[in-house]
C-alpha cells in the first residue's frame, strides 16, 4: 500500500485459531488500533475515523473481534477471561501485521479490551484513547453478555 493511500482495505488474517477481519487504511507511522464496542464492528463502529483521520500519520487499523461483524465464525462466546482474549488476539493481530508498537483507540467493550491490552503488554502501546469503557463487569452485565437477562 502506497504510503499516501486513502483506500480501505479488507483482509482477513488467522490468529490464537481464529480467521480474524480488518480494515486498513493510511500508511503513516503512527499504527493506531481501532476496537469497536459490544456487538460492534469496523464498519458500524469506525466508518468516519477510517475515511478521516489523517492517512499520512496514522496507519489504521479496524478490527471485528472473534465472533462480531466479519469476524464470524465463531459465534461470539463470553468466558469469564474474554476481555483478555480479546485483548491478547488484538495484540496478536498487530504482531500479525507487523507492527512493532502501536496505539489503541477504543470505546465501550473495546474500551476494556484496550485497557487490558496496554497493561498487559505495556511495551508494545504507544498512546491510548478509551471512552465509554466500564471499570469492571458484574455479574448483571455478564448476564446480558449472555442473553440471560432477569425481567423482574
Amino acid at each position: 500500500m502506497s504510503p499516501y493511500s486513502t483506500s480501505v482495505t479488507s483482509e482477513r488474517v488467522q490468529v490464537n485459531g481464529v480467521n480474524l477481519h480488518y480494515q486498513r487504511t493510511g500508511g503513516g507511522d503512527h499504527a493506531v488500533l481501532l476496537l469497536p464496542g459490544v456487538l460492534g464492528s469496523s464498519l458500524t463502529d469506525f466508518g468516519p475515523q477510517l475515511k478521516q483521520l489523517n492517512k499520512n500519520a496514522f496507519t489504521l487499523i479496524a478490527w471485528d473481534p472473534r465472533g462480531y461483524g466479519l469476524s464470524i465464525p465463531p459465534h461470539r462466546d463470553y468466558p469469564m477471561d474474554f476481555f483478555e482474549r480479546d485483548a491478547k488476539d488484538a495484540v496478536d493481530l498487530m504482531q500479525a501485521l507487523q507492527f512493532k508498537k502501536f496505539s489503541l483507540l477504543g470505546w465501550s467493550d473495546g474500551g476494556i479490551t484496550a485497557l487490558i491490552a496496554a497493561g498487559t503488554y505495556p511495551s508494545l502501546i504507544n498512546k491510548l484513547v478509551i471512552w465509554g469503557a466500564n471499570a469492571y463487569v458484574t455479574e448483571e452485565d455478564l448476564q446480558i453478555y449472555n442473553g440471560k437477562v432477569n425481567k423482574q
